[in-house]
């Protein structure tokens, strides 16, 4: 297989991820799955050397632990919830083609992917609004939660045109995250409108720490989106119902204590249940089948017929408990370990800063819905890990090879 092939699968796996799967979430999925096999037959003994890089071993101990609660809590049956992960099994083989490839120069390439991805979703979710009337877009492309976690994905990872580009031009990038918003409020999602400030916030933070922007540019770029925000708010940003749904339940927190709508009481009630089933078997959860009736039981009102708990800590504690905690953690983490040990310190820290507001994000959503077992989200994930691996190996153009 020609290095021009393994480029060609790379860059297959990444269009797939952040420029279909907004738009086109299955024909994304199955596209990524494919490129994915095809690159695991391409895989020959010498792929055995990147098993030392954080983004291909942290992964695969993860699934292995995963694996392992799941057989020992439901036997041969329970081995089926390691086909939820199935995307993360693609993380090796695209690693290893980006390796052979030795691709450099490809961050704008991935950032104008990413763009692609995040401005079709905020079109087809204004689209949605305008044809419908509905106060929850993405439906018709996939659920509203997911079609927004997918969208905000994305548009982040466009954020890598702004550092990897020059001259004004490079600030085209920014419509990337402009759009992605643009279709989180539109699908009332309120996790990805919290992911949304906290994405931004740990973006602004690292890049300052990292020295990326000087003071006197992050004093004015947070006054530009502090009157952004101003702006927008008094256009009728205020009436969407992602904005609306947050500004309600912080009402309602500062009035009550916890939101009172139906939607969060069942979702308390599902924390409530995945802790008190994590706690009933608290090494190897319940296995992949009946954890959720098993926090049913347990919650203090009753629930059943739920695929999941709407929280990857309570999902991955109540079907693999320390195990599946331990696989989680090594998971979120493997992405950042990965650009930390970028051999190339002079770039480490524009990327490092993608990464970790990728992985903020991630986890931040996976608080009130469930990413990892969603086969778009998970897929995103991988995709993710890919992106770290790359970034983390990339050569800036004209560098000398080793």
């Amino acid at each position: 297989m020609g290095l021009n092939m393994y480029a060609s699968l790379l860059f297959a796996g990444f269009i797939a991820a952040f420029a279909i799967a907004p738009v086109a979430p299955e024909a994304g999925n199955i596209l990524f799955l494919v490129v994915g096999g095809v690159g695991l037959t391409a895989m020959r003994s010498d792929a055995l050397v990147l098993f030392r890089r954080p983004i291909i071993w942290m992964p695969l101990i993860a699934i292995a632990l995963v694996g392992s609660a799941y057989f020992l809590a439901a036997g041969s049956a329970g081995l089926v919830g390691i086909l939820y992960f199935a995307p993360l099994l693609c993380i090796w083989p695209l690693v290893n083609a980006a390796h052979k490839a030795e691709i450099s120069g490809v961050v704008s390439m991935l950032a104008v992917v990413a763009l692609c991805g995040a401005a079709g979703a905020g079109l087809m979710a204004i689209q949605d609004v305008i044809a419908t009337g509905t106060t929850r877009s993405g439906g018709g492309i996939a659920n509203p939660i997911h079609f927004a976690d997918v969208a905000l994905l994305a548009g982040f990872v466009g954020v890598l045109g702004v550092f990897a580009g020059s001259g004004r031009w490079r600030l085209l990038f920014f419509v990337s995250p402009l759009m992605a918003v643009a279709a989180v409020l539109l699908s009332g999602t309120r996790g990805a409108v919290v992911a949304t400030v906290v994405m931004t916030v740990t973006m602004i933070v690292a890049a300052a720490a990292a020295r990326l922007v000087s003071r006197r540019a992050l004093v004015l770029g947070i006054g530009i989106l502090a009157l952004l925000c101003l702006a927008a708010l008094q256009l009728g940003a205020g009436s969407l119902s992602g904005v609306q749904r947050v500004l309600a339940d912080i009402g309602d927190t500062l009035i009550n204590g916890v939101p009172t709508d139906t939607s969060t009481d069942l979702r308390l009630q599902m924390y409530l249940g995945g802790l008190r089933a994590f706690l009933s078997s608290p090494f190897i959860g319940h296995g992949p089948l009946t954890f959720t009736s098993a926090a049913g039981a347990l919650a203090d009102v009753p629930f059943d017929g739920v695929p999941h708990l709407h929280n990857d800590l309570a999902d991955m504690a109540a079907s693999a408990g320390i195990l599946g905690l331990m696989a989680y953690l090594f998971l979120l983490v493997a992405p950042i370990m990965e650009v930390f040990s970028a051999p190339q310190a002079a770039v480490r820290a524009e990327r490092s800063v993608v990464i970790i507001t990728l992985v903020a994000g991630y986890f931040v959503m996976g608080l009130t819905n469930a990413m990892f077992g969603i086969l778009t989200v998970t897929t995103l994930f991988a995709a993710i890990c890919i992106l770290a691996g790359v970034l983390a190996n990339e050569r800036p153009e004209g560098s000398p090879k080793d």
